[in-house]
């Protein structure tokens, strides 16, 4: 007599065997997919759309996590999600929290009634989900999801399955995150690099020539570029503008500023207008098309070659140094506000007439202000030794040697803000 087997354990034999290879095509399929990408966002689209394949859900995404700056629920670096719905689930950050700190598979078929859950909600539309850690060795690089099983529950077989994609997934990914943030750092070096190359174009290549005067300027930005600002522009009847500026903030929007300001006064410079009609126009206009927490302050000087007379006005900014043969030194004060704080301002012009051998010494205050190992500023009494001491020096001369004893000063400290230096000097 014939002895044939449960037709039950038969059956659920073909169905375990049915599931494992397809399984396992899976799987080889992914292998493929995201052996031969070099894209992260394809990788993760290939990932997320296998996932959502084997085990049989609407959704699926996955969630990166950076460590460098580790907060309870791990920060957020990438997101991506898809599938077969309309709807893009997302971990809850209470949830993320939960895999950053247990590092292991969590299944939840029932996440209002799941005692795990209480009091933590989970995005509308989510009847059950499944996550499985992605790791690198012992580190916790991110999270794959599955949402929203297909007429069915999450079941230990699903768990299994996306926890072997996890596996096989995580240091590819881990990968494609170190190539993206590479090729992010790259473009951000290229933008510094000619943002640098602009900034620099912006600022004179050389000391104007003024006939009676020796005239010379120089900029050291902190970083790759800066806020601070000259200028010297040629203009009619045997005169010249030269301005100083410095404005706030640091890097990249500091010199966006730098550079809407410059494009500002030129123009107005160029109008031909008194010294404190042009700052009082500059501020209205720099007031107008920046936010109210950008500002500059601003010298702003126009010197007639025939009077050797300078013209200023001063917008909030360090006080110049009118420097006579015999080292006594006073200030250059009158002006007003600095420009982009408030819309209308009514600036004030004062001169100077200049004497042979006479120095107007313009300074930011990334000058005076830079500080050494023992937080010691280099302050103004220096500088105002240094140019008693040497007033003899060409302008270029002059200024190269401040520079220098500035950064001297500073020893290994790192500047922390741009120097920047005018010298006009009336020649003998």
């Amino acid at each position: 007599m014939a002895i044939f087997g449960n037709s039950k354990t038969q059956t659920d034999e073909v169905e375990r065997l049915r599931r494992a290879v397809e399984e396992l095509s899976i799987l080889n399929d992914l292998a493929r997919a995201i052996s031969v990408s070099q894209d992260s966002d394809e990788i993760m689209k290939t990932i997320i759309n296998r996932s959502v394949k084997a085990v049989s859900a609407e959704e699926a995404s996955i969630t990166m996590v950076d460590h460098d700056e580790m907060v309870p629920t791990g920060t957020l670096i990438w997101e991506r999600s898809g599938g077969g719905g309309d709807e893009h689930y997302h971990l809850n950050r209470n949830v993320l929290g939960c895999m950053c700190h247990e590092k292991r598979s969590l299944l939840v078929n029932d996440p209002e009634g799941d005692p795990r859950f209480k009091g933590i909600r989970v995005a509308e539309g989510i009847r059950n989900f499944l996550c499985v850690p992605l790791m690198v060795g012992a580190e916790l690089i991110g999270v794959l999801s599955a949402y929203n099983k297909i007429g069915d529950d999450f079941n230990p077989d699903d768990q299994r399955v996306l926890a072997i994609i996890a596996t096989q997934s995580a240091q590819v990914l881990e990968k494609a995150r170190l190539d993206h943030e590479a090729k992010s750092a790259d473009r951000i070096r290229e933008d510094m690099r000619l943002a640098e190359i602009i900034q620099e174009r912006l600022l004179p290549n050389g000391p104007p020539n003024i006939p009676g005067f020796d005239v010379a300027g120089a900029s050291l930005a902190a970083g790759h570029v800066g806020g601070d600002y000259f200028d010297f522009i040629p203009l009619r009847d045997n005169r010249w503008a030269i301005a100083l500026g410095d404005v706030s903030g640091k890097g990249v929007p500091a010199a966006l500023l730098m550079a809407n300001l410059q494009a500002t006064l030129r123009s107005q410079a160029l109008q031909d207008t008194s010294c404190h009609k042009c700052m009082a126009n500059c501020n209205r206009l720099l007031f107008l098309s920046t936010s109210h927490d950008r500002f500059a302050t601003l010298f702003y000087g126009r010197l007639d070659i025939r009077s050797n007379i300078l013209t200023y006005c001063n917008a909030g900014h360090e006080r110049p140094f009118h420097l006579t043969r015999d080292g006594d030194i006073k200030r250059l004060t009158s002006g007003g506000l600095a420009v982009g704080i408030l819309e209308e301002f009514d600036y004030e012009d004062d001169i100077v007439i200049m004497q042979p051998g006479e120095l107007i010494v313009i300074f930011s205050d990334g000058v005076t202000d830079m500080i050494n190992a023992d937080d010691e500023a280099f302050g103004e009494i220096r500088l105002q030794d240094l140019l008693r001491e040497n007033l003899e020096l060409a302008s270029k001369d002059l200024v190269d040697l401040i520079i220098a004893e500035v950064q001297k000063h500073a020893g290994d400290e790192p500047a922390f803000d741009d120097i920047t230096m005018v010298i006009i000097k009336k020649e003998p």
